[in-house]
């Protein structure tokens, strides 16, 4: 068999999950690809290339424009192809041994750019003729699929998630099964042979298993109980011989490279004044905050595809993009920042959802976390605490205009607490309004004059306004009417005068099915609420802030600033939605956060690869 680029295509369609796969395609529903591919990157940009902000999947694969060279005009291998990788080892040392090819891959020492594992891989001419002890294994396997056996390769993480996946597919409970899972697959090496020994987890005709297994040449210790597992050593066989990473860049000569583009400012009428990574690098950023000086900025950064963020609030310099303090919850692992806003005097009000200690082993306590960081001193005090019996990852914290009173989410309504003096130990909780949520991710805020708060569960069909003093509900809504997928409520926010309620909304609308998935997309609309009633307001505001990602009001009241997954920043009028400025800010990525600084001359912007540009504002836009 010839290893083949349409070969090289099926491999990462399986690794992207879909059923077909063409370099060079519309990369169709990208955003839900399990794969990022990369062909043809210039060499000298390989070492600092970042696949986490080109892409968007939890994986990649990449490789140069010399190594593009490795295959004929027909399409064939003629020479080792190089290949950088980021993701999961085991699942792409499987996809290629399902194929047919053996390969070699390696491990970085520490991942690149976020992803679980990252390192090399060489896809040889000799792929096809080169077996190893995974290969002889996958085709065991497949045998013994024929002759009735559950066999299954790689089968979940752990093997309880094993047993779920023969639970999954078998006749009856006595069928004869056999797997190994994804923590044991680490006993194969970079070429695939068994470094050891690997333990093969079972059920019913331990001899069919170890006959068929030794029969593809390996040694096999049959267990002494149904409870104990056989063990399998590496076939007899010498190594595959593919070439290593470093032999295969000498095998592929250095591309000229390409004409380097030069380098533009943003087109528009924002002047930048500041540009930087925000504190956790690629992870998206999801809140931001001025304080009153001006010269700090809160930032909340939250978890993506790659996993989440070291810091999980912290506050910046403005001009230099800095850390001068970061904020830590209790749990590092799964803890986000709920909301986050400076005070006039300057200090820092933010809410953690977080998971508090807990005495019994392997139980956790889920709660939201009120908490207030003075400058003065550098102190931060733990103001409120409320166990919440479910998820809940938007658990806001929200400020009335005169910093007076402040609204925190529990499980039983949204607690209005009165903003204490500096020092102050505790700040007087003066009642809870709206209800316990009815489902989880319990959402919400204050009005600017305190009169109201706004209380809902992301996607929940219940929203409803009540009055802050007393607790009466003026009007209750649905903002999802009729529709039967997937929604979510991003941001409830009040207009600066009260009067009337805006809400992110996003509904998934499922398309046909293209390449194996179903495709989805995503409407992003501002839906608008007067305060007095819960009639709709402001269709013309709503239409022209279709598709917008954040929003964040201009201190006049009179504009708004909407971000779109195009990474454009826009200026509209309110109520009326006449667009005033748009500019593309982010090259890459959209929009994920906004913030006007107390002044309204500037605008601080958030990307979701974590990317922060501060830029000025014209008064008369």
């Amino acid at each position: 068999m010839d290893v083949t680029r349409s070969l090289l295509e099926q491999i990462l369609g399986d690794l992207k999950r879909r059923k077909t796969f063409r370099f060079g395609d519309d990369e169709r529903n990208h955003e839900y690809d399990d794969l990022d591919v990369f062909v043809g990157v210039d060499d000298a940009a390989v070492a600092g290339f970042s696949p986490a902000d080109e892409g968007k999947a939890e994986a990649f694969m990449l490789w140069s424009r010399a190594g593009e060279q490795a295959f004929a005009a027909d399409g064939a291998l003629t020479r080792p192809l190089p290949i950088v990788w980021g993701g999961a080892r085991n699942a792409i040392q499987q996809a290629f041994a399902r194929h047919g090819l053996t390969i070699r891959i390696e491990i970085d020492a520490e991942p690149r750019d976020g992803y679980d594992e990252s390192g090399t891989l060489v896809l040889s001419p000799r792929s096809a003729d080169e077996t190893c002890d995974l290969r002889r294994l996958v085709v065991a396997f497949a045998e013994l699929a024929e002759r009735g056996v559950i066999a299954l390769a790689r089968a979940g993480m752990t093997q309880s998630a094993g047993w779920e996946g023969v639970g999954e597919r078998e006749r009856d409970a006595q069928q004869t099964a056999v797997f190994w899972h994804d923590q044991s697959h680490d006993g194969f090496d970079a070429l695939g042979q068994i470094r050891e020994r690997l333990h093969l987890y079972w059920r019913g005709d331990e001899g069919l298993i170890a006959e068929v297994l030794t029969g593809a040449g390996f040694a096999v210790e049959r267990p002494s109980s149904p409870s104990v597992a056989i063990v399998v050593a590496g076939a007899k066989a010498r190594a595959p011989a593919i070439e290593t990473y470093a032999a295969a860049l000498q095998a592929n000569p250095a591309a000229p490279p390409r004409r380097a583009r030069k380098a533009r400012a943003p087109a528009g009428p924002f002047a930048e004044l500041h540009r930087y990574r925000a504190p956790d690098g690629n992870k998206p950023v999801d809140r931001l905050a001025f304080d009153a000086s001006g010269t700090g900025l809160a930032v909340a950064q939250v978890p993506g595809r790659r996993g989440g963020p070291q810091h999980k609030l912290c506050r910046i310099d403005v001009a230099t993009g800095e850390v001068t303090r970061a904020f830590a919850p209790l749990s590092t692992f799964s803890a986000t920042c709920g909301g986050c806003v400076f005070l006039e005097d300057g200090r820092l009000v933010y809410s953690f959802y977080d998971f508090l200690p807990d005495p019994r082993p392997g139980h956790v306590q889920p709660a939201v976390r009120l908490l207030v960081w003075e400058p003065d001193g550098d102190v931060v005090r733990e103001l409120a605490v409320h166990p919440l019996s479910h998820v809940s990852n938007v658990s806001l914290s929200s400020v009335d205009a005169d910093d007076r009173l402040v609204a925190l989410v529990t499980a039983t309504g949204a607690a209005i607490l009165e903003v204490g003096p500096p020092g102050a130990a505790t700040w007087r909780e003066l009642g809870r309004v709206g209800g316990e949520g009815a489902e989880a991710y319990p959402i919400a805020v204050l009005s600017p004059d305190a009169r109201h708060v706004a209380w809902t569960t992301d996607g929940a069909e219940d929203t409803r306004c009540v009055e802050r003093a007393g607790g009466a509900v003026v009007w209750r809504a649905n903002f999802y009417p009729g529709h039967r997928g997937g929604r979510s409520t991003r941001r409830l926010m009040f207009d600066p005068r009260g009067e009337h309620l805006l809400a992110l909304c996003v509904r998934s609308l499922y398309g046909p099915e293209r390449d194996g998935r179903v495709e989805v997309t995503e409407e992003r609309r501002l839906q608008s609420y007067a305060v007095s009633d819960g009639s709709r307001t402001h269709a013309a505001l709503e239409a022209a802030t279709l598709g917008l990602t954040c929003l964040a009001w201009h201190p006049d009241g009179q504009r708004v600033a909407i971000g779109t997954g195009e990474g454009e920043v826009v200026l509209v009028a309110y109520p009326g939605g006449e667009r005033l400025a748009g500019q593309r800010v982010f090259a890459k990525g959209g929009a994920t956060a906004l913030a006007f600084g107390r002044e309204g001359t500037r605008v601080a912007a958030g990307s979701e690869k974590g990317e922060i540009a501060v830029l000025a504002v014209d008064a008369g836009k």
